[in-house]
């Protein structure tokens, strides 16, 4: 896949966080897209391709955020690349091994995140930010997770066939 096609499955993801979804807030939480997607991407396309979209959609966000610059690269990358390991064990078909990726990359992302904050001097309550940003955060995304994985499958799915119309 070519870094145009990266960036398509990358831009409106990325679009929909920064710009419409801080309006549609629940319970004062913005999904991460842009961590579903990667997920998904990985659960679909294997541990390269999982790899890369991750690197790629995590200097994206980081570059379209305010945050600590590499956070995202880091994370993403690996969640990228972990997805992509599991792609020859499960059967794509099903969602639950997407809802449980996307939940356990969630967590994954947001402790290391805290972690990160806390070791630059930070100082959050980890109750509290268990209960008002992990919770809310794990379902959002989960929530969020059945749309991105099946549209995502779809329009890979279209590009396979129209490369294959191109090449026969």
């Amino acid at each position: 896949m070519t870094v145009g096609k990266y960036v398509l499955f990358i831009f409106i993801p990325l679009v929909l966080q920064t710009s419409l979804f801080p309006h549609l807030s629940l319970f004062g939480v913005i999904p991460n897209l842009v961590l579903i997607t990667t997920v998904c991407y990985g659960l679909l396309q294997g541990i390269r391709p999982g790899l890369y979209f991750g690197l790629l959609s995590g200097l994206c966000l980081d570059l379209a955020g305010s945050g600590i610059l590499g956070i995202n690269i880091t994370i993403l990358g690996l969640l990228g690349f972990g997805a992509g390991y599991l792609e020859r064990l499960i059967f794509k078909g099903y969602l639950v091994i997407p809802l449980c990726m996307v939940l356990a990359g969630t967590i994954v992302a947001e402790l290391f995140s805290l972690s990160i904050l806390l070791a630059f001097g930070w100082r959050i309550a980890f109750l509290s930010f268990l209960g008002a940003t992990l919770l809310p955060l794990c379902l959002y995304n989960m929530v969020l997770t059945a749309p991105v994985y099946y549209g995502l499958k779809k329009g890979l799915d279209l590009i396979r066939e129209r490369r294959l119309k191109v090449g026969a």
